[in-house]
């Protein structure tokens, strides 16, 4: 800071020839410590920063996997409408008793030229239940697109979050560095004009002090640049390097929407909240497996069912030796399998789909438990950190105001130290990260809360 510039903190009434008093240079001491003190992170949406929800738009419509299950349901879908046709039908054309000592064809009566063709019916109601069974297997993959959509939006949400903590960590950090320089110019020309009363080592900490601020800008963007790379992996279309030198901006529609859902479910009775959970993906999907199951017993249980078969022939014989035309020959062929020899390995598959059926049962509940349990200790942990933010705001923040006013009243009137001074500015600093550090946490949980409380795309269509 110039000499002019020094004389100028001190007001209109001082001249540059003219030192300023020490009690105008502390009052504008006291102007620049106080000032900032009322200032909490503004939160300005700009539509050239990536917002959440662009975050997350852009990580579901690129996700691969995505598409790919897409493909996988076309495909049973297809496999569904072609497995109820009966198998291809077999045809035999032969050569039957032919002499060998002639090889004449009119030789003997039996020597003739057959044709037939035959065709087999799976066992009771097997391909109708295999259909059955694609077309559930397709039914189930729609269910898990919708777990996936809600586990990136959960898994987005909470690496935006965190680069958003850091990037707002950072802006803090730059607004109080500004007012140490200002605070070390301010130092400096005291100690080094002959009407101040500032210390060498005043002069040394102020200077530590913005040392110590550059190395904790360098921490934070690093911190920053971290989650933006592992936010990259979910945004395929951008480049690491690009996402990670991109801005990220506060979009209060979509940081509001993470209160949606547990604004929307405030202490429900326990019979509404199971009700709830049992619309999550996870459980329909449990449910789309037991339906599989089910169909699976089904088909196991249709091996006691009688295979048929039915096979027609036509016979074509030559005139005998005396040219006399003989009779051509027809027959009809029904075949049925007899599960004799086959009814423990029919018993044991049978046995084993069923006690498959109760296992999926059992697990619809587990995953209800865990839902359920998650639900509480989220909740709870909201409702916690809420309690934190408010605290901080109502009661530490402003604690830590009063208490730096009055360490700069003291230190303004020589009744104290620099030292002191400079601590309780970074406890306020301190302090404000520390709110932000809560206030996203809060907003992870909620985003948390709200896979918990994730429906599948039918029910919200409803």
């Amino acid at each position: 800071m110039t000499k002019n510039n020094v004389w100028a903190l001190c007001g209109d009434s001082q001249s540059a020839d003219q030192p300023c008093s020490m009690t105008s240079r502390m009052g504008y001491l006291r102007y620049l410590l106080v000032l900032p003190f009322l200032a909490v992170l503004p939160a300005v949406a700009d539509s050239t920063k990536l917002t959440l929800q662009d975050a997350i738009s852009k990580a579901i419509s690129e996700d691969k996997w995505l598409d790919s299950s897409l493909h996988r349901e076309t495909a049973l879908r297809a496999l569904s409408q072609g497995a109820t046709a009966l198998p291809d039908p077999k045809v035999n054309l032969g050569l039957l008793n032919m002499p060998t000592d002639s090889f004449d064809f009119n030789q003997e009566a039996m020597t003739q030229l057959s044709f037939s063709i035959s065709q087999n019916f799976p066992a009771g109601d097997t391909l109708r239940l295999m259909a059955e069974k694609y077309s559930v297997q397709g039914d189930q993959l729609p269910l898990e697109r919708d777990n996936r959509r809600a586990i990136l939006t959960m898994e987005v949400s909470k690496l935006w979050l965190t680069a958003y903590q850091y990037e707002q960590s950072i802006k803090l950090v730059l607004r109080n560095k500004k007012l140490f320089e200002q605070l070390h110019d301010v130092v400096e020309s005291s100690y080094s004009s002959a009407y101040g009363a500032a210390k060498q080592q005043d002069l040394v900490r102020s200077e530590l002090e913005l040392i110590k601020l550059d190395h904790r800008l360098a921490e934070l963007e690093q911190g920053k640049r971290s989650a933006l790379f592992k936010l990259s992996q979910y945004i395929q279309s951008s480049s690491s390097s690009a996402v990670a030198s991109t801005p990220i901006g506060l979009d209060v529609n979509s940081v509001e929407s993470l209160s949606l859902s547990a604004a929307a479910m405030q202490k429900p009775s326990s019979e509404v909240l199971m009700r709830r959970l049992s619309q999550h993906p996870m459980v329909q999907m449990v449910e789309a497996r037991s339906s599989i199951a089910q169909v699976d017993k089904a088909l196991a249980e249709q091996q006691y069912e009688p295979q048929w078969g039915i096979s027609l022939g036509y016979g074509y014989r030559g005139d005998d030796l005396s040219g006399n035309s003989r009779a051509d020959l027809a027959s009809v062929v029904a075949s049925v399998s007899l599960p004799i020899f086959s009814s423990r390995n029919q018993d044991a598959q049978v046995k084993a789909a069923a006690l498959k059926v109760e296992a999926i049962v059992s697990e619809k509940q587990l995953v209800l438990n865990e839902l359920r349990s998650k639900y509480l200790t989220l909740t709870s942990d909201i409702e916690l950190l809420q309690g934190r933010v408010e605290l901080f705001q109502r009661q530490l923040i402003p604690s830590y105001q009063q208490s730096a006013q009055t360490t700069l009243n003291a230190y303004t009137s020589n009744d104290g130290f620099f030292t002191e001074v400079v601590q309780a500015r970074i406890a306020i600093l301190n302090a404000q990260i520390e709110l932000l550090a809560i206030r996203v946490e809060r907003l992870k949980r909620l985003s948390e809360l709200n896979y918990v409380l994730a429906s599948t795309a039918e029910e919200v269509s409803k």
